[in-house]
């Protein structure tokens, strides 16, 4: 009986490998598709030299090199990313990065270092299921993954240097670069164009509702909804987009809330690639103020008044081609006012820019970056370049003491050279402005 038993189990066995085999040959007949993997990455890192240092220590959100003394130099690496991409058939495909970002700093508060040691460490970045043509011309994407600020065709990629220096709403915390939650992309409308024709190309879009958490876990009930909107035509050459986005914060005891719009436009030609972006993000009772009232002519108490803080920024960007292939420049200039509606005759307690204000200043800033890029081969960059960020205080007295003329103008200035590489077989990833 066991004999029977066992003979049978092991012809079963076989028939069933023989049709399983014989199903997958079938499938690759009929689909024509054989399940590929990729892995990819880059890096860049900096020798930087702090030639001036902020008096107070300024630089909120992203900005880099706050608290780092003039005069200190190091090698730094700022980025390193590993990817796999892996399609699994002509309609799913999974996607995943593991990021390195740590850096420049000092200490472990501002930065993605191991606890305790220090090293560099690697986080999970990205970590998406996609959905190819879920319905004609659009995607499904699930998981973790860059949000529409820092999607195809969004600013990021069309000033085209992350590796000098993030956008302008990154610098400043106006939005995260990635979140978990559920996405659709792709063209709304699209048309095959002549060589000559001046016609849209494209209109494409993505729509993002995700926790508004980044890399970390959800620690509220409140979810963000965004999305972009742009048009591709002139050939491809111009570029313009709007993006708008919502984040509720708090409901009780007063209603918080966040909302972003933003818009961008860029111009590439076969010499030179110029490229704007301006955003306003209104923080919804952010602002805490302080004033002082009389109360049945007994005296003045301080009563609680909540406001809206208005953030703006506008970053204008031009690179362009010295040797063709070879050697390129860029320049940016950015201006970020924290809150129009800051009044320097009430007193702030709390605010969404700029913490607690018994100790923090209000201050506009101004940033500027030029420098070069040398190609001695594709994908490898050696680019020297300034970093400036300069700090325009709003407020004459921080904790009771009158702000000197130098805490009100001061700057951080750095001199870089940047080495910027890129490592793959098949995957494009970001490359620079020109396309080198």
């Amino acid at each position: 009986m066991k004999k029977l038993l066992l003979t049978f189990v092991s012809i079963a066995s076989i028939f069933l490998a023989n049709f399983t085999q014989a199903q997958d040959k079938s499938a690759v007949q009929t689909d024509d598709f054989k399940p590929l993997g990729n892995f990819w990455g880059y890096m860049f890192s900096d020798y930087y030299y702090k030639t001036h240092a902020d008096s107070l220590n300024r630089g909120g959100g992203n900005v880099q090199y706050a608290g780092v003394p003039a005069h200190f130099g190091a090698f730094q690496i700022r980025r390193a990313f590993l990817g796999y991409d892996f399609d699994m058939s002509k309609t799913f495909s999974t996607h995943m990065v593991l990021a390195d970002e740590s850096g420049p700093s000092l200490t472990t508060s501002k930065t993605d270092l191991t606890a305790g040691s220090g090293n560099n460490t690697f986080c999970l970045k990205l970590m998406y299921l996609k959905w190819a043509d879920i319905f004609k011309g659009s995607d499904l994407l699930f998981g973790q993954m860059l949000t529409p600020s820092f999607c195809s065709n969004s600013t990021e990629q069309l000033y085209g240097y992350r590796s000098i220096e993030r956008t302008i709403m990154d610098m400043h915390a106006i939005d995260n670069a990635c979140d978990f939650g559920v996405s659709l992309k792709g063209n709304l409308w699209a048309q095959q164009i002549t060589k000559d024709s001046l016609m849209p190309t494209f209109i494409g879009y993505q729509v993002l509702l995700g926790n508004y958490s980044s890399s970390k876990p959800e620690t509220d009930k409140f979810k963000k909804i965004r999305g972009n909107l742009f048009l591709s035509t002139l050939q491809q050459k111009l570029v313009v987009g709007l993006y708008a986005d919502f984040n509720q914060t708090q409901l009780n005891p007063i209603n918080v809330s966040n909302t972003t719009f933003k818009v961008y436009a860029d111009y590439k030609m076969e010499w030179m690639n110029i490229g704007m972006e301006a955003f306003e993000q209104i923080n919804k009772n952010d602002d805490n103020i302080k004033t002082i009232k009389n109360v049945n002519g007994k005296g003045g108490v301080k009563d609680s008044t909540y406001a809206n803080g208005v953030q703006t920024g506008i970053s204008v960007f031009l690179n362009g081609r010295i040797i063709p292939k070879k050697l390129n420049y860029m320049l940016r200039v950015d201006m970020y006012n924290p809150d129009t509606k800051y009044n320097k005759n009430d007193t702030y307690e709390v605010s969404n820019t700029g913490g607690n204000m018994t100790t923090t200043t209000f201050y506009k800033q101004t940033f500027y970056t030029i420098g070069l890029d040398y190609t001695p081969m594709p994908r490898v960059h050696i680019m020297p370049n300034l970093w400036i960020n300069q700090y325009s205080a709003m407020m004459d007295h921080v904790a009771g003491k009158a702000l000197g003329t130098k805490a009100k103008n001061d700057y951080d200035s750095v001199a870089r050279i940047t080495v910027y590489y890129i490592f793959s077989t098949s995957k494009k990833v970001a490359n620079n402005g020109m396309d080198n």
